[in-house]
């Protein structure tokens, strides 16, 4: 692979990086389901300029929350919301780290030359140190030390505060019928109960009223709900990781898809009595899967109930 045709990028962080060099030349992108050192020096700058990865950290695997920090840094940057590293986007990460202080270049320093003359190891001064005198050199006489004089310590005097006497306690009576229990249990604090909430009807484009919703985790779970002929069911994930799921119904109807963070998706069943017992069976492929769901229906429980087919006649 050759690096761009010429555009190159400037900052230490990113220069001589084939694959970004190439993004900035408009000759490919990093995007989703991406590998590599490109992909983790983006993820490293990013989290320098305080926009978290904190889940995977800088792996080097463009995933889900790798693109949501991307669409965040964009965002911030004004520039165009798609999650990809294009030579927008990377043109701005490199301007960011770029200084603009050219490196400076060392050249050594010639070595200096030897001289060809033959010198000794230890050439002999041709001065000679004086002998020394025989006389002892003159000691000044010791100064007395004196001591600092300390002033005394000074305690203040303690002072002892008067306990007031316990008042007694007067124990209660016990009658000859009665048992002194050995340990006294606490008496436990019952909860108190919440009173149901409201739930204020809402109606779809298709005049479905909403029914219940719940939130799941995990990779396996089913739950089941009395609901009319036409419903939909709506599905959000909650988490930062994308995550493939199946559904099925006890009416026979499977449905696959992909749910994508903050991205809700609508699945719609239909039966053929009315009230009908739903039966939803739901598989994911992550076991750190967290999924809100939602269920409205023609029908919701309180209304009066359909008279059934043999009921017309």
């Amino acid at each position: 692979m050759t690096i761009g045709n010429g555009h190159d990028l400037k900052s230490p962080r990113f220069a001589g990086d084939e694959v970004l060099e190439a993004c900035y030349d408009n000759e490919r992108v990093l995007k989703r389901r991406d590998s590599g050192p490109a992909v983790r020096k983006v993820q490293q700058a990013l989290i320098f300029l305080g926009i978290p990865v904190p889940e995977v950290g800088a792996n080097g695997i463009f995933g889900g929350e790798t693109e949501l920090a991307v669409r965040s840094y964009q965002e911030a940057r004004g520039l165009k919301v798609d999650g990809v590293i294009g030579p927008i986007t990377i043109g701005s990460l490199d301007a960011e780290f770029f200084t603009g202080v050219p490196e400076l270049s060392i050249t050594p320093a010639p070595e200096p030359r030897v001289s060809e003359v033959p010198t000794p190891l230890f050439p002999e001064s041709p001065v000679r140190s004086p002998r020394a005198s025989p006389v002892e050199p003159v000691r000044a006489p010791e100064a007395p030390s004196l001591e600092v004089p300390r002033a005394p310590r000074v305690e203040a005097p303690e002072v002892k505060m008067p306990r007031a006497p316990a008042p007694p306690v007067a124990e209660p009576p016990i009658l000859a019928t009665q048992a002194v229990p050995t340990k006294q249990t606490p008496v436990s604090a019952t909860k108190p109960i919440a009173p149901p909430v409201t739930r204020v009807p809402k109606v779809d484009s298709k005049g479905r009223k909403f029914h219940t919703a719940g939130t799941l985790s995990g990779n396996n779970f089913s739950f089941e709900a009395e609901a009319g002929k036409s419903v939909r069911l709506e599905l959000s994930n909650l988490n930062v990781n994308d995550a493939s799921i199946r559904i099925m119904t006890n009416t026979r109807e499977v449905k696959e898809t992909v749910l994508l963070p903050d991205a809700p998706v609508d699945f719609e069943f239909s039966a053929i009595i009315e009230p009908f017992i739903w039966r939803f069976y739901i598989e994911t492929d992550r076991k750190d899967s967290l999924i809100e769901w939602k269920l409205y229906s023609n029908w919701v429980p309180g209304e009066p109930k359909p008279a059934k087919e043999n009921e017309l006649y």
